[in-house]
């Protein structure tokens, strides 16, 4: 499968899936832990992740990342990815006797579990998924509308956040992919790396933080590749505009 029909089947996969307001799914938590042992795949961690976790931690989100998380350069974007760590047993990094310790903060790829949540730049909306998985608690469990079950983790009050972090992360991907693998140094994905995920106060609100960060790398891509890059506009279908000089 070549990557046009893969992302021309994860858009029909997730048109079919999206649940609206009002759309219910099944789900009660079993407290098994399953979803937080050998996973298939791992948990991508944001900015707003590292920044809640180590908010709610009292902690230094450099911390954060030092003692729970890993990355690497993705293939594609060519920026820096963060995972959540796991144990060589298997276990998330996150878990103490069984249980969560970030649990009231967790990611936000773990609070909405069972269901999957995208991003769409290009609308600059949230949108949730359901998910096909072995999880037992999502087979004859509670009802939930998806309002209820967002209101439960007040996921809706970290859509804007979330928003302006993958609005970033949305540029990033857009300007790296355009740069070689061979060009790109220690120093730049360093850079790229602090700007995402480490560079927050967490006694200061985040969206400022990211537009200041956003506008750190926008002047970083100009100095270092000649790449001009407008900055971002929150209304629907606005997309990056990126600028290389001649």
């Amino acid at each position: 499968m070549t990557t046009e029909q893969y992302q021309k089947e994860m858009a029909k996969s997730i048109e079919q899936n999206t649940l609206g307001p009002n759309d219910t799914f099944q789900f009660t938590c079993r407290e098994c832990g399953e979803c937080c042992r050998n996973r298939a795949t791992p948990i991508m961690l944001t900015g707003l992740d590292i920044y809640r976790m180590a908010k709610g931690l009292g902690i230094d989100p450099y911390e954060v990342l030092a003692r729970f998380t890993s990355g690497y350069v993705g293939d594609v974007s060519h920026a820096p990815v963060v995972i959540l760590r796991e144990r060589l047993d298997g276990s998330c990094s996150l878990l103490r006797n069984g249980k969560c310790v970030v649990h009231q903060f967790k990611p936000i790829a773990c609070a909405v579990h069972p269901l999957g949540r995208y991003v769409n730049l290009a609308t600059k909306e949230s949108g949730y998924i359901r998910q096909s998985g072995g999880c037992t608690g999502a087979v004859d469990g509670r009802v939930w509308t998806l309002d209820e079950w967002l209101d439960t983790w007040g996921l809706k009050e970290l859509d804007a956040p979330s928003l302006a972090w993958n609005l970033m992360a949305g540029m990033v991907a857009e300007v790296m992919h355009q740069i070689r693998l061979e060009d790109i140094g220690r120093d730049v994905i360093w850079e790229l790396y602090q700007r995402m995920h480490g560079d927050y106060d967490v006694h200061r609100d985040f969206i400022p933080q990211v537009e200041e960060n956003s506008e750190a790398l926008r002047q970083f891509f100009k100095e270092t590749y000649h790449i001009k890059v407008k900055p971002q506009r929150s209304s629907p279908k606005q997309k990056t505009t990126v600028k290389r000089d001649n």
